[in-house]
């Protein structure tokens, strides 16, 4: 699986959580840039299939291109994308990426030494995606940054797997 590709992909998304926590971002300009950075990502696994289309399809990659193609064409092509329009669109992402953290922890047995952090965080993911769609109105304006620290831990938590994973698989090897 391209390193590369899955830690651009990762950045970009760490870079979007840090914005919104450090510059204050609105819903909505959230909402703008996580629309953005979904298509962003779909048309990178898009490029990543077709040069790598000789190689064995990672599933999680085709998954994430789906999820966020759909939900990235949703922000956009949705006629009034309110503030709970936004939260609900990133809601849903969340949960499912925090479902696949959690099935792969549980079934993918390369990833066995790393188990109980794929399942702890597909679980707090989870859960974290079904507090931010019910989200009290009154308190709107902090759900910015719940939305920030929740995006910036599922890229950085997903750079280090990357890495752990790609290390521990080299030192296997050898």
């Amino acid at each position: 699986m391209g390193k590369g590709y899955r830690i651009t992909r990762f950045l970009l998304l760490t870079i979007l959580g840090l914005s919104t926590l450090f510059l204050s971002l609105t819903i909505e300009e959230f909402g703008i840039y996580f629309g953005v950075l979904l298509l962003v990502g779909a048309l990178i696994s898009s490029v990543y299939l077709f040069i790598n289309f000789s190689n064995k399809i990672d599933e999680k990659i085709v998954i994430e291109l789906i999820i966020d193609g759909f939900l990235g064409l949703i922000m956009f092509t949705y006629p009034d994308p309110g503030e709970r329009f936004i939260m609900l669109d990133f809601s849903f992402w969340i949960a499912v990426m925090g479902a696949l953290y959690l099935v792969t922890g549980l079934f993918d047995n390369s990833k066995n030494n790393m188990l109980w952090l794929y399942v702890i965080s597909g679980i707090m993911m989870i859960v974290l995606g079904f507090i931010i769609l019910n989200y009290n109105t009154e308190y709107i304006g902090s759900v910015s940054y719940l939305i920030g620290i929740v995006l910036t831990y599922y890229s950085v938590l997903s750079i280090y797997l990357l890495l752990k994973t790609t290390n521990s698989q080299k030192s296997v090897m050898h």
